[in-house]
């Protein structure tokens, strides 16, 4: 066992009193661990002598004791509203930022798009839409009309601090190029109708795990927004690292055939809904001005995702 996992088990025997078991005389195995700059975690796979499985999970860094309460939070909101789809929480101690949930089968997105042909990568991107529509379908609020200032609003603070040197970025020119192209887009997405719903506030290829059922964890917000946030920052994820970027057509994030099995899925809104439609191109430029500028300071992963976002930023934004 390494170290990480033996931290995360001294806390065991305190959250299996919070559930009221014992904490002894289980089977540990490592299902997740992440650490870097920014992040350091760890997932354990805890399995009991009845067989019942359960996931201890650790959150090392960053300390955030506020966005941790606010995460479990999260969770139990989707949770209350969305059984079937949630692993259910068991117990949570805020101060060691750990957790213990149910342990659910299942494979993450990015795992199973990742050597699939774009048929499968279909049929697998349509039932995380099912997944989705469902968990906003539980928290559904009115209908509102989309208003884009706010995100472009910042998008042009962004561009500005670009222009003024106060932010690097990859390849500037090119960047403000495609920011600026986005920014002056304002009126096709204005004063049209979207959906608003809860939240899952993370949702990236790993935080969707799918088997004979679908599962979405690591939540990170419980507020409702328009569904794009959620909608966007999941299809820029499989934008960037597993779609085939040469069956993307100019204009467009995703492949045709993905999207339309994705948004068949999902049933609330289609494709072209303004806030899918922003947020999405938004989200490939957020992550674009999230990498480090230089290249000595990028993770083999920050790289991979780089190269992702350089080949998807011509297809999204052609002609500029």
């Amino acid at each position: 066992m390494d170290q990480l996992s033996k931290q995360a088990m001294k806390y065991w025997p305190k959250l299996a009193e919070q559930m009221g078991i014992v904490g002894g005389a289980w089977q540990i195995s490592p299902l997740a661990h992440r650490k870097d700059e920014r992040v350091t975690m760890v997932a354990l796979k805890l399995v009991g002598a009845d067989g019942r499985a359960l996931v201890l999970k650790q959150q090392v860094k960053p300390v955030d004791p506020d966005g941790f309460a606010q995460a479990m939070q999260g969770h139990m909101a989707a949770q209350e509203v969305f059984a079937s789809g949630v692993p259910e929480l068991f117990a949570v101690d805020l101060e060691a930022q750990a957790c213990v949930m149910a342990f659910v089968s299942g494979a993450p997105l990015a795992t199973l798009l990742e050597d699939a042909t774009i048929e499968e990568q279909a049929e697998i991107m349509r039932k995380a839409g099912q997944w989705l529509g469902e968990f906003h379908q539980a928290t559904l609020g009115a209908p509102r009309v989309f208003q884009p200032k706010y995100t472009l609003n910042y998008l042009r603070e962004v561009i500005q601090e670009v222009k003024d040197q106060k932010r690097q970025v990859i390849d500037p020119r090119r960047f403000l190029t495609c920011a600026e192209a986005l920014s002056g887009r304002q009126t096709l997405f204005e004063g049209r109708k979207t959906a608003g719903a809860q939240t899952h506030g993370d949702l990236h290829m790993r935080n969707v795990l799918v088997g004979e059922s679908v599962h979405g964890i690591d939540f990170s917000a419980s507020r409702e927004v328009p569904v794009g946030h959620d909608i966007g920052r999941l299809l820029s994820d499989y934008a960037i690292l597993r779609a085939p970027h040469h069956e993307i057509r100019p204009g467009e994030v995703i492949p045709i055939l993905v999207r339309n099995a994705f948004f068949q899925g999902y049933g609330l809104v289609g494709p072209e809904d303004p806030s899918v439609q922003l947020l999405m191109r938004h989200r490939v430029l957020a992550e674009w001005w999230g990498l480090p500028a230089q290249q000595d300071q990028r993770s083999v992963a920050q790289e991979m995702r780089w190269q992702g976002i350089k080949s998807l930023s011509d297809k999204v934004f052609p002609g500029r």
